[in-house]
């Protein structure tokens, strides 16, 4: 009787570790696609905030004094476009311009936006996307002194 028992637990212990080995693989191919899927909105998200950015003075910026706080939203105003705004509505990082609103990104968890006392021309971006998992990117972008 003891010799069976033996026979089974070698039987069944290999058997189980192997699905475990098997269920965390998976899990982590999934994590790794989920991670590619933020990393392509959190791409789109910084690839629109710095093109505006970088047309930004800093006198234009209107919603984040530089007070070294962060901020969830920004606007300032763009001589050619008038005020654009961005800010995360619903899980999306929406820009707004002129009363017109546009999707740019989803599955996003944060913005956070900066400027310090001593550096008022340096704009702080954090961008955090979130789907089961977590992909946060940062960003500085000097803008145009007045």
């Amino acid at each position: 009787m003891n010799k069976i028992k033996t026979i089974i637990v070698f039987l069944f212990v290999p058997f189980f570790v192997l699905i475990t080995v098997v269920f965390l693989q998976i899990k982590k191919k999934e994590e790794f696609r989920q991670k590619v899927v933020l990393a392509q909105e959190v791409r789109k998200a910084l690839y629109f905030l710095m093109f505006d950015l970088r047309e930004a003075h800093e006198s234009t910026v209107l919603d984040v004094p530089p007070d070294g706080l962060w901020h969830s939203r920004i606007a300032f105003d763009e001589a050619t476009q008038g005020v654009l705004e961005y800010f995360i509505r619903e899980g999306q990082l929406v820009r707004v311009n002129g009363g017109k609103t546009l999707l740019i990104a989803d599955h996003m968890g944060g913005l956070r936006i900066r400027r310090q006392k001593m550096t008022p021309d340096i704009i702080e971006v954090q961008v955090t996307a979130h789907k089961n998992v977590s992909l946060t990117s940062y960003l500085k972008i000097k803008i145009l002194r007045n």
